[in-house]
């Protein structure tokens, strides 16, 4: 039996033939920006041919730029799951479900598309910031590799190689990775900010604030860079590191956090803070975990909690604590904001949150009225061992507290110091940070 081609009837043609000019036209008004006219062009075509990709993912594309995501991503998904599948409608569904943090459900659709089209820098690069979303930093790097193997002239790509490289203490390539894109781009705030920071790290001063000077002049307002010159002792101390910097910091490392700190930081406070504060414990206590993090020291406290509040200022922070399945209640939360809980506390307790803080008298004030009378109050700090100071911002922009101004702090908001001890309290560059512990309860 032999096998004829199939012919296509002349009606068939026509209809193709019809709908490709129908299509032409619809697609320059699209491009001149006559959206309606594009949209019912677009539709008019599929009518004639329903599964037609490239018109699905024009159509999507016009939905997008009504701002009509919830319309496109439907269009996206119908383009993506034909077969074959329309590659530009998988990126495009790619870059919406990366908009929604659906960072695996962007992975899938980027794989597709790059498995059959795989030199688009772009997609590499955006599939690289899904893999550092969900906490792979070796997919996120090899990504990014191939983003500037694609796309040499992208400086996105390059600064999200020099992060990704840095994240994975390669600091000579994350400096070469940042330099490309200010190269490329030379007005890249961001790669400037991320180069001061390694600068910094490596203690080249000098060179660490020309980078973050060239990020002041261009966003004259950057809270980060002026405080990391700050941390250098350039001019005056601030009160406090920006919101928006600690954010910043704990937002990028929340997925790789834990493993970070405690394997190659070999971070103990939260375990080291319980057990100072261990023998004021009492059952059913209304327990306040201020900056909670992941939630590293929670579950130390948890036999003893009536209810367990954790507050951070990192929503992705939040998102992993959640994930443990201890806390009452998380919330997002600036601690120099206004305190306004419904209760007050039996027990407030904050592990390495102080030394984002120089003055501390705020936030003494606020936890010793949101602590019951007899209430206890329990912290760590980096240990200033200059009594003469208050406190002192370091090139790691970070601070260290004076013993003398703790006490001071505690005795002006009624507080009574139960317990002090010194402890490591991390390593930094492979030495121990030298931190104090202290415990103090609210006088009746």
């Amino acid at each position: 039996m032999s096998h004829h081609p199939k012919k296509h009837s002349i009606i068939e043609t026509c209809t193709k033939e019809d709908s490709e000019n129908i299509f032409k036209k619809a697609s320059s008004a699209h491009r001149e920006g006559r959206l309606a006219e594009a949209e019912k062009g677009y539709q008019e075509a599929l009518k004639r041919r329903p599964d037609w990709g490239q018109a699905l993912n024009a159509i999507g594309t016009l939905f997008l730029d009504q701002s009509r995501p919830d319309k496109a991503k439907k269009i996206f998904e119908k383009a993506a799951g034909l077969s074959p599948p329309n590659l530009p409608a998988c990126y495009n569904l790619g870059r919406l479900k990366q908009q929604e943090n659906d960072h695996r459900g962007a992975i899938a659709f980027y794989r597709i598309m790059l498995d059959k089209q795989p030199n688009i820098g772009e997609a590499w690069n955006n599939l690289g910031v899904a893999y550092r979303e969900i906490g792979k930093p070796d997919d996120a790097i090899s990504c990014f590799r191939k983003a500037v193997a694609f796309a040499p002239e992208m400086a996105e790509a390059w600064n999200n190689l020099g992060v990704a490289q840095d994240e994975l203490n390669l600091a000579e390539n994350a400096l070469h990775s940042y330099r490309k894109a200010i190269e490329i781009q030379p007005d890249y705030a961001s790669a400037h900010l991320n180069l001061g920071i390694s600068l910094q790290k490596s203690e080249q001063f000098k060179a660490a604030g020309e980078h973050y000077n060239k990020v002041l002049e261009i966003q004259p307002d950057n809270k980060a860079a002026k405080f990391m010159l700050q941390s250098m002792g350039v001019s005056e101390t601030p009160d406090a590191a920006p919101v928006e910097h600690v954010r910043g910091i704990f937002d990028r490392c929340a997925e790789n956090f834990e493993t970070i700190l405690v394997k190659e930081l070999e971070y103990k406070t939260p375990e080291r803070l319980f057990g100072l504060v261990r023998p004021y414990l009492t059952e059913k206590m209304n327990v306040l975990d201020l900056g909670c993090g992941t939630g590293l020291g929670a579950r130390l406290y948890q036999p003893f909690a009536k209810s367990l509040t954790g507050v951070d200022v990192s929503p992705k922070m939040l998102k992993k604590a959640a994930e443990k399945n201890i806390y009452s209640r998380l919330e997002i939360f600036d601690i120099l904001q206004g305190w306004d809980f419904p209760k007050k506390f039996d027990l407030i307790y904050s592990s390495d949150v102080f030394v984002y803080f120089g003055n501390l008298d705020m936030i003494i004030r606020s936890a010793s009225s949101s602590l019951v009378n007899g209430g206890i109050i329990a912290f760590s700090v980096e240990h200033l061992k200059d009594n003469n100071l208050d406190y002192q911002l370091f090139p790691t922009g970070r601070y260290a507290h004076s013993q003398s101004y703790i006490q001071d702090c505690l005795n002006r908001h009624g507080l009574q110091l139960i317990e002090k001890t010194k402890a490591d309290i991390r390593k930094q560059s492979g030495k121990p940070v030298n931190g104090l512990l202290i415990a103090a309860r609210k006088k009746a």
